[in-house]
């Protein structure tokens, strides 16, 4: 999504002219939302109740907290949101969620969004399967708190990074024409210098707009590509 004061001014914008995909946007599961905006938007979008930090993108709390002020209606809310992700732009990639996933997300923070007492709906959980144990235990939960899930799937989907599903040891092709291993010592550099080899087929200053270089401490990495390892 775009700027904060973007946000505000196609709310202001739909409710003078209509603007928008085609009429003020209706169904979507929040539910299902919830858990999509953890895995897709979390890492570059703050949202209290979804319990994520990202600094990439606006903070949708303080993005939507004077239209629900002045008495905006969900509905409204919903559509803004849905705009936003149709017509992505900057940092933000294309067809991040689409169709009723993405009708989904927009419920989810049209109902959530700028609440200062969310109730139960709102909350999701973070968990990525069953709780693994030892070091690789230890890199799931990291990849959570990190906000790893909003870049990196887990299952092989296309997303913001390279799926993490698979990752260890492939033969990866890097946007300087160079191909590399991904084993532990790329890892561990990709990790602590995230923008030092990208790969190919995707944009610099994503990672490291979130995970500064050298804020992941060499034991943290090494539990999180202990955690990469299991994803086969």
């Amino acid at each position: 999504m775009r700027s904060g004061a973007a946000v505000v001014i196609c709310v202001t914008a739909l409710l003078a002219a209509g603007c928008g995909t085609g009429g003020i946007a209706k169904g979507g599961d929040p539910g299902k939302g919830g858990t999509l905006f953890v895995q897709k938007c979390g890492s570059c979008h703050t949202l209290s109740a979804a319990q994520t930090k990202g600094a990439v993108g606006p903070n949708l709390d303080d993005a939507f907290a004077s239209d629900r002020g002045q008495g905006y209606k969900d509905s409204t809310i919903q559509q803004v949101v849905r705009d936003q992700i149709e017509i992505a732009g900057g940092r933000m990639p294309a067809n991040l969620v689409t169709g009723s996933s993405a009708d989904d997300v927009a419920a989810y923070v049209a109902a959530c969004a700028a609440i200062e007492n969310p109730g139960s709906s709102c909350h999701v959980s973070a968990a990525v399967g069953p709780a693994l144990p030892g070091l690789a235990g230890k890199g799931q939960k990291l990849y959570v708190s990190l906000g790893c899930q909003g870049c990196h799937t887990t299952d092989g989907s296309k997303s913001t990074g390279p799926s993490f599903k698979g990752l260890y040891g492939r033969r990866t092709k890097l946007t300087n024409g160079q191909t590399v291993t991904a084993n532990m010592a790329y890892l561990l550099d990709s990790i602590r210098d995230p923008d030092k080899q990208i790969v190919q087929g995707y944009s610099p200053g994503i990672m490291s707009s979130a995970i500064k270089p050298g804020s992941v401490s060499t034991a943290d990495a090494k539990a999180l590509i202990a955690f990469i390892k299991t994803l086969k």
